[in-house]
């Protein structure tokens, strides 16, 4: 890098569980060790320094703060200069924006998608340099929102996941004749995870006569009421959060791991379950976690909401010789492989020097913003009744 840049992050939280999350630790321990100055403002934390990181700031907003009570405090918070600023999710740049003027590269990253995704691109063109994606998928729609964006200023950079210890890798017998564990790791969610349906695939598992157990490992907003979806005496489990050894020993002897999901970026979880060998079983939905489960074998992708796909892809598995059987789960290892926090950072060193020796194409954000109503609304009640909102940018000049 010609330049050691100052970097700051921005995202909406820190200390709760998450992809982002994960990726924010990735940063703020390797970016200091390639020669970068770096540094987070979580919106919706406490107000002050983080306890568990002194890189990580609160800005303290809430679901009772307004745009307008945010921007205020944005402005308060934010005096020093930062010469590249990073907006994870994009969130807050629509309304914030018009007080980074300095920077020398303003830079997006999208980690995942959701249902105003290209609206809220289209109210940003023309105000980024650069952007990163943690999927290939995520990366070609911004690309088409983004025709005029040169091919080296959008990215995708492979999600950096924690990957399974060795001694917590297990030889697993032939799927047929015996009771097999199906898994979900990740956040308990009806939003976006749609864990609601796992009572539904457990129906037509017990239809089509599969011996199996349902796994729950994680917590979340469904975590009190998902267990009483499920009949009485059901074979399901819930482990709750666990951590450490904890949490790959569960992981470790599972034979499948189902995803439900709506929208996806490339999930974590995901990939952390594929380093202990655990074959994905994942619904076809247009994100980073497809292409994953497409290039271990495209048969583990179903349609959503297609139970009896996902039933009949048990049952195939479940009359694979044991060899094919273990040569994929020694493959969904290997592809794990390519997602370290490392290999993750290099490919961000590389995107962050290819933009900041391009020219700057950022434009500011006019310095006074149009009366929005929606600007005066609580969060909790855009968030609910009006999401766009959120995305509604000032006018760019020229």
């Amino acid at each position: 890098m010609n330049s050691r840049a100052r970097l700051r992050h921005y995202f909406t939280h820190y200390e709760t569980l998450g992809g982002v999350q994960s990726i924010l630790d990735t940063h703020l321990k390797l970016d200091p060790q390639n020669g970068l100055s770096s540094s987070l403002l979580a919106f919706f934390e406490p107000a002050g320094q983080s306890s568990s990181n002194p890189a990580v700031t609160g800005l303290g907003l809430s679901g009772r703060d307004t745009i307008r009570s945010a921007r205020r405090k944005f402005r308060q918070h934010e005096q020093t200069q930062h010469n590249v600023r990073i907006y994870h999710d994009l969130w807050g740049l629509a309304f914030l924006g018009e007080y980074d003027t300095q920077s020398r590269r303003r830079i997006g990253a999208v980690h995942s998608t959701w249902p105003h995704l290209s609206y809220q691109l289209r109210q940003l063109t023309g105000s980024l340099d650069g952007i990163f994606t943690d999927s290939q998928a995520i990366a070609a729609r911004v690309r088409s929102q983004y025709p005029r964006l040169e091919p080296l200023r959008i990215k995708h950079l492979p999600v950096p996941a924690r990957i399974a210890p060795q001694q917590h890798l297990r030889k697993h017998p032939p799927l047929a004749n015996r009771r097999l564990l199906i898994g979900f790791v990740g956040r308990l969610d009806y939003a976006q995870k749609r864990v609601d349906r796992f009572p539904h695939l457990l129906e037509q598992l017990n239809t089509a006569k599969i011996d199996c157990e349902l796994q729950f490992l994680g917590d979340g907003n469904a975590s009190a009421s998902l267990p009483s979806k499920f009949p009485a005496n059901a074979p399901v489990t819930f482990f709750g959060r666990k951590a450490g050894d904890d949490y790959w020993k569960i992981m470790s002897k599972w034979d499948f791991v189902v995803y439900t999901s709506d929208h996806e970026g490339s999930p974590l979880a995901l990939i952390e379950c594929m380093s202990v060998g655990c074959l994905p079983i994942f619904p076809s939905i247009g994100s980073g976690g497809d292409l994953l489960v497409e290039s271990l074998d495209p048969q583990l992708l179903y349609a959503p909401e297609d139970w009896h796909q996902v039933t009949n892809t048990i049952k195939d598995w479940q009359l694979k010789p044991a060899p094919e059987y273990t040569a994929a789960r020694e493959k969904s290892r290997e592809i794990s492989l390519g997602h370290s926090p490392k290999s993750y950072h290099k490919h961000f060193i590389e995107f962050l020097d290819s933009v900041l020796e391009l020219p700057k194409v950022s434009r500011n954000f006019s310095p006074k913003r149009p009366f929005l109503l929606s600007d005066h609304l609580p969060f909790g009640l855009l968030h609910r009744y009006h999401p766009k909102g959120f995305f509604r940018a000032n006018p760019l000049q020229n």
